[in-house]
């Protein structure tokens, strides 16, 4: 990743463990589409990129701790990158919603400190309280309506669209699909292929769809809202990664900007497009299949012109 480091914020050391560069291979089940492959990471998913350059950032500006709200991907790369940068983790989970015992084993092993809490929103509201009062150094967001997470590490999936862009030789695909929650890579996305067509490297942004487990994005895109409403939560979810009830007004803004749309799936759905990815050899997070699903569906609908399906993750089917 750090290949593209021009274009992030000036950091003397990053802290890499060789994140990014990640496959772009051809599904030879779906024709016209093409699997970006983010479980070519260090740690199995595309948080890695986030985690690398929010790190150094971290490190650079003097930080001692950093901390994240996350029961999943986002909490191991956050633990391994700080291992790395020998700075403490501090990992907010609600009790009982970590993703595996495993993962709580590799938090531990990589040197992190976990704190759960009663509720979903209790982890925003001890990040916040760490940040104001012990100088925690916010990876993930707390705020209500959510925002993005931390902004100088989102920036660093814009190297998705760089590679993306430069393995296609510089002409983008027509779609990428992607599993969203808050959109960082999505919204990261837009702005790094938008930044290549300012350059004059490509001639179009991609069009986006973004793939979510609630409908609060898509109503909020095709009725002209910008701040989206909170969908109503059920009592048990499986596709923890994409489970964000309320959509950010970023997603919004960058979906309408590529032209794009939103897919709404359910747990089913997202098992069947998993378990129809094991079929074919590919063993992906059931949130991850969501990108799958979403060029699945553009394929149905007719849509012409090359499909890129982000996979953020690596997971099997239970």
């Amino acid at each position: 990743m750090w290949k593209w480091r021009a274009f992030f914020p000036p950091l003397p050391n990053p802290v890499s463990l060789g994140e990014g560069n990640t496959p772009l291979v051809p599904l030879r089940h779906m024709t016209g589409v093409w699997i970006k492959d983010e479980r070519a990471n260090p740690t199995g998913s595309f948080k890695d990129r986030m985690a690398s350059l929010a790190v150094s950032w971290a490190q650079a500006q003097g930080f001692r701790t950093v901390a994240v709200a996350s029961t999943g991907n986002a909490a191991v790369s956050t633990a391994a990158y700080a291992a790395a940068a020998g700075l403490r983790c501090v990992i907010l989970a609600k009790q009982g919603g970590m993703a595996s015992s495993d993962m709580e084993c590799s938090l531990r092993a990589m040197g992190a400190e976990i704190r759960f809490t009663e509720t979903w929103h209790a982890r925003w509201t001890e990040l916040e309280r760490g940040v104001r009062e012990q100088d925690w150094y916010p990876i993930s967001n707390y705020r209500i309506p959510p925002v993005s997470s931390q902004p100088v590490g989102v920036r660093a999936y814009r190297s998705l669209a760089y590679e993306i862009a430069e393995q296609r030789s510089w002409s983008p695909p027509d779609w990428i699909a992607v599993p969203v929650s808050r959109a960082d890579a999505l919204c990261a996305m837009v702005a790094g292929f938008d930044e290549l067509r300012r350059l004059g490297w490509i001639s179009r942004v991609p069009r986006m769809l973004a793939v979510v487990r609630f409908p609060s994005l898509q109503e909020a895109v095709r009725s002209g809202r910008e701040q989206p409403l909170p969908s109503e939560y059920p009592d048990r979810v499986a596709a923890l990664s994409i489970s964000d009830p309320q959509a950010t007004a970023a997603a919004v803004r960058a979906v309408r900007h590529s032209g794009g749309d939103v897919l709404v799936l359910d747990d089913d759905d997202l098992a069947r497009a998993q378990a129809e990815a094991a079929s074919h050899g590919w063993l992906v997070e059931l949130s991850s299949a969501a990108a799958m699903a979403g060029a699945a569906e553009l394929l149905r609908q007719g849509s012409g012109g090359d499909i890129v399906a982000l996979v953020t993750a690596a997971g099997q089917p239970r």
